[in-house]
């Protein structure tokens, strides 16, 4: 995988760089010189992570390989949320309208993690002139008085802008960005972490993976917790434990190191038992077999459509059907992970990027 460099450089070490074997100056950026493409227009990935969620950094390394294949002739330069305020001002300056914008995939379009709400509307605000696009991502406001709010406000910002591109990762999402978004052009395709393949070089695997949140979005109480482990105890002698959240920041030099610790984890599993959407995920792309568990909202459930073709990722809303699904997927021979079915979908998103402005019709693009 390819380790991206996003730091804004400052001006005195401008003549540094440009002598630099491994980077470059462009645009008020030090980019990676893999990345950079001499005089090429740039695609801005804007949001990613440096927090703790590990799903978060694998959208990110998914949408940068995707767009690295998808668009070889592009500088391609990541922006950390974090470090929006920090380099606007760059952006401003030397962005020019022929550069893309790509705000990062996920689950926090709505107010539950409104840092990243505020970044979007800041970036399609500040650019109104710019082709962006908003990658996969789960919609979730919420009907209470500050969700229905701040639902109007980014219906009417996003709206306002003439060459946006929402993109939902599950039917619910879809229809509810389809309902309310009419001035701009709205897709469905998988997760873009759906689009990677971790499967080799694979690992001996043992005993289960318990992969459960203990945050905010947790369903489960302690009795329930004790069920599934109790469960998962009469089939396996070993269990083991791990999240997809790992409580302590994790810079982007890091990612990929922490993303393939973790992926390891379940790729020595013989089954995985999660309720997180990327575990679930995880599950799938490091053909580990998995049974998904529920949450509060619709995002796992409706990304399970996607891939429930696969046959070793089980879904239920039950935890009492836990048993049944570990004997059905003990019977299934050793899984293989194929992400073609992706690939028809994602095309989508190349079709809204390489268009020109009122050129593209979502509607001509059919797919499965």
């Amino acid at each position: 995988m390819t380790k991206i460099i996003h730091k804004m450089l400052p001006l005195s070490f401008r003549n540094y760089v440009s002598n630099n074997e491994v980077y470059r100056y462009y645009k008020g950026f030090l980019v990676n010189r893999e990345m950079y493409k001499s005089k090429s227009k740039a695609i801005f990935v804007v949001g990613s992570p440096e927090h703790d969620n590990l799903g978060d950094h694998a959208i990110t390394m998914g949408q940068m390989e995707f767009l690295k294949k998808a668009f070889p002739d592009y500088t391609l330069i990541e922006i950390v949320a974090d470090r929006l305020t920090y380099n606007l001002k760059c952006l401003e300056q030397y962005s020019t309208p022929d550069d893309i914008f790509v705000l990062q995939g996920g689950g926090n379009f709505g107010i539950e993690y409104f840092r990243e709400e505020e970044v979007r509307r800041k970036i399609i605000t500040k650019f109104p002139n710019n082709k962006i696009i908003l990658f996969p991502q789960t919609i979730f406001f919420g009907d209470t008085e500050l969700g229905r709010k701040e639902f109007k406000k980014t219906q009417s910002l996003y709206s306002a802008h003439k060459d946006l591109t929402l993109v939902a990762r599950e039917r619910t999402s879809y229809e509810i960005m389809k309902e309310n978004f009419k001035n701009n052009d709205v897709l469905l395709t998988p997760d873009i972490v759906m689009s990677l393949d971790i499967t080799e070089p694979t690992r001996k695997r043992e005993g289960a993976l318990l992969c459960i949140r203990a945050d905010k979005e947790s369903i489960f109480n302690e009795t329930e917790k004790q069920i599934i482990q109790d469960s998962v105890s009469k089939a396996f002698d070993r269990i083991t434990s791990s999240d997809t959240c790992i409580i302590r920041y994790i810079s982007v030099e890091e990612r990929e190191k922490e993303l393939y610790d973790l992926w390891n984890q379940f790729k020595e599993a013989e089954l995985v038992i999660t309720d997180r959407l990327h575990g679930m995920i995880f599950a799938a792309i490091t053909s580990t077999p998995c049974i998904a568990l529920g949450n509060y909202n619709y995002k796992v459930v409706g990304s399970y459509e996607w891939i429930k073709h696969l046959g070793y990722i089980k879904f239920t809303h039950d935890i009492n059907d836990i048993p049944q699904l570990i004997e059905e997927l003990s019977k299934i021979p050793a899984p293989r992970y194929n992400n073609d079915f992706s690939t028809e979908h994602y095309n989508q998103i190349i079709a809204a990027m390489s268009a020109k402005k009122d050129e593209f019709n979502p509607s001509s693009i059919v797919t499965a």
